[in-house]
């Protein structure tokens, strides 16, 4: 490991913030709509199923890093699958990454646009944020572990709020258990892809973890928070709105603030939606660091110069999105693609891996016996 990494190390307790911050984003807010128009009633057993699944992959995937214990997977995909065709999937990590950051940038702005100011110009709004993460990012990887511990701490009090709904619950909204057939509880499932992305972030961030024994520990305390985050909210909602207010409400988790008013505040729900910055702005830090990153190491030009290319793009592509139809759209048509590079990949790279130190065990013997 050189000097220059030995700087950036952190420590592997903060995995679980890390972790967390990563998962809980845009999606929260809205997801309940999407699970429960496809399984009903069940769709907070379809949100535990995605947990877990989570964690499974998260397994995989820490125990590929392993193998590997200074690299990330830029560096991975070059030693093992040779430096043309690594390069064609650091390309495509990289466009990923650029199309996560337009997507949360720009869902987070519409709720800006719905919840608080109508008439904000879009392009204002993406400036702004644009330059918020442009400074994070070019603190470095200590800055945006750091950024996301602080705002995890700070954020962490809104999972309370939820005894307000909880006080006007129908129980039976649940009722009966397991009705869901196998084929919508999957489709559930599957439909939480775009709401459960952000731990891929692991495979850049793992080589600046200090103890690489507690990355595994860590990491999963980290994603047993958010499945739990994610599985409580959607059974609060579905036992405080009815079947057909939850498929007609866009955002669930803020509409549920609604209820909640105090002598000095009326719309507390102002109140979540501008907090809500603290939760999205590690998502884009950590999108933008490993895309850019990547940038750097294919074409050999220092970082700070691409991210000011790479927040120009997702600054201008945010301005171009106009209407909830396209947002939408987008919304479906990454959540189509994330499923392959955030779950199947990782698996599929598990068992390259593992032929591939085959192959180099098998050759270094053949070289003993020659």
């Amino acid at each position: 490991m050189s000097k220059t990494q030995q700087t950036y190390m952190y420590s592997s307790f903060l995995l679980m913030f890390i972790i967390h911050d990563a998962l809980v984003g845009v999606g929260l807010p809205g997801y309940q709509r999407i699970v429960f128009g496809i399984v009903g009633h069940d769709a907070w057993i379809a949100v535990l199923i995605a947990g877990i699944v989570t964690q499974l992959v998260v397994w995989l995937m820490i125990r590929t890093l392993a193998k590997f214990p200074n690299k990330d997977l830029y560096e991975i995909h070059l030693l093992v699958y040779g430096k043309s065709l690594g390069n064609v999937l650091n390309l495509i990590y990289i466009v990923y990454f650029l199309f996560a950051t337009i997507i949360v940038m720009r869902n987070y702005i519409e709720m800006i646009q719905v919840w608080l100011f109508p008439n904000a110009p879009q392009w204002v709004l993406s400036l702004l944020i644009t330059s918020i993460v442009f400074y994070g990012v070019n603190g470095g990887i200590r800055t945006i572990v750091g950024a996301c511990f602080a705002f995890v701490t700070l954020t962490v009090w809104l999972i309370f709020l939820l005894y307000f709904p909880l006080r006007y619950a129908d129980w039976t909204g649940v009722l009966p258990l397991l009705e869901t057939d196998l084929k919508h509880l999957s489709k559930g499932v599957l439909s939480m892809s775009f709401t459960m992305t952000g731990f891929e972030i692991l495979y850049f961030i793992y080589p600046y973890a200090r103890d690489k024994s507690k990355v595994q520990r860590y990491s999963q305390i980290g994603l047993m928070s958010v499945t739990l985050v994610y599985t409580t909210v959607m059974f609060v909602s579905i036992v405080f709105f009815s079947g057909g207010e939850l498929l007609k409400t866009d955002w669930a988790t803020f509409t549920m603030l609604k209820i909640i008013k105090f002598p000095f505040l009326e719309r507390f729900e102002y109140i979540g939606v501008s907090l809500w910055l603290l939760v999205i702005v590690p998502n884009l830090l950590m999108y933008s660091w490993a895309a850019t990153k990547g940038l750097k190491r294919t074409f050999l030009w220092k970082q700070k110069y691409w991210l000011y290319l790479f927040m120009g793009v997702a600054c201008i592509a945010c301005s171009f999105i106009d209407s909830r139809i396209q947002i939408n759209q987008i919304n479906d048509f990454f959540a189509k693609w994330a499923v392959y590079i955030v779950y199947v990949y990782p698996v599929f790279l598990f068992g390259i891996v593992h032929i591939y130190f085959w192959r180099q065990k098998k050759k270094s013997q053949t070289e003993v016996n020659e």
